[in-house]
């Protein structure tokens, strides 16, 4: 007598003994897949796709641009990771589980530790962020609640752009600030210099216009006019004038880069993501589906059966045998 295997026929032999015993196995299963999907919460995924600008779009230098230089408006590689790495860093995360009140949704005390970083893990686990061949990004948001999983998928994008577009913003401001601050040390100074030249001109008695750096613009020739010193007044008029003169271009030009560089400080100007595709409430769970569960489940029991009593009677002919 032949030893049962595995091969076809034996296998078909197999189910035709036990058939009773794989149909009840396959239908457990089947049953077990339906409570489990039914047990199990159904989970959400809202997903949005974003292209970024090129960063540099709003600097001063691109902004007034009169040389028509080449630029690209889309972010290079060294953005698009920029982006990627931002959007699963604590900055971000933190003030979308404070904007979002996820602490709170998932139940879990934001005061302590250990509430943070148990919010902080189901974040993280329901975060995907990925980057295309086209150079635009990817973001999905898993949650139990469909309508909440868009709202947090949004919410990380519009919280992506406010933090990366800030640093530019601020470095921006930063810059405004330093040539601020010049310009009002310039202010004291052409002050200073108003006022010693107003008293230069009444103890010598010379109101022309006579600075080297106006090319010696004058209303009238320039006549003397008795005093002693006169010469020396008219030197000494000279030199402070030329000094008031370049400090006042000077402050001119500062003047006109403190407009440019507070051009699109606005919170709704110069943005640097643009999005696509926003995130919508997905309606369909994430997932197979209840018929299908139930499918694969009684697939799974099925085939595990089948195994189970070829090995079974494999066993017992082999130890019938010896």
């Amino acid at each position: 007598m032949a030893t049962p295997g595995f091969n076809l026929p034996d296998v078909i032999d197999t189910v035709r003994k036990h058939l009773r015993l794989i149909i009840v196995i396959s239908f457990l299963s089947a049953v077990s897949a339906a409570v489990f999907y039914m047990a199990s919460p159904r989970k959400y995924e809202g997903k949005t796709e974003f292209l970024i600008r090129n960063p540099l779009f709003g600097d001063r230098s691109n902004l007034y641009n009169t040389d028509q230089k080449i630029f690209d408006y889309f972010a290079d590689e060294d953005d698009v990771n920029r982006i990627l790495l931002l959007a699963e860093s604590d900055t971000v995360r933190k003030q979308v589980i404070r904007n979002m009140k996820l602490d709170y949704i998932y139940n879990l005390d934001g005061s302590t530790r250990k509430g943070q970083l148990t919010c902080e893990r189901k974040y993280n686990k329901s975060l995907s962020v990925v980057r295309t061949e086209y150079k635009d990004v990817v973001l999905s948001f898993v949650d139990t609640d469909p309508q909440r999983a868009a709202d947090v998928a949004n919410e990380i994008v519009r919280v992506i752009d406010e933090v990366y577009a800030g640093y530019y913003k601020g470095t921006r401001k930063l810059m405004y600030q330093s040539i601020a601050d010049k310009t009002r040390e310039e202010d004291s100074a052409i002050n200073a210099l108003t006022d010693t030249l107003a008293n230069l001109r009444n103890k010598y008695g010379i109101y022309d216009i006579i600075s080297p750096a106006r090319n010696n613009i004058m209303l009238s020739e320039l006549k003397h006019n008795g005093n002693k010193d006169f010469g020396r007044g008219v030197e000494e008029i000279q030199n402070i004038e030329s000094l008031k003169d370049q400090l006042v271009y000077d402050r001119a030009k500062n003047k006109t880069l403190m407009n440019q560089y507070t051009t699109g400080e606005k919170v709704d100007q110069m943005h640097v993501v643009t999005v696509v595709t926003p995130a919508k409430n997905p309606l369909d769970a994430k997932g197979m589906g209840g018929m299908l569960t139930v499918l694969v489940g009684g697939f799974l029991g099925l085939f595990f059966s089948i195994m189970f009593m070829s090995i079974y009677d494999h066993y017992l002919a082999v130890k019938k045998k010896n």
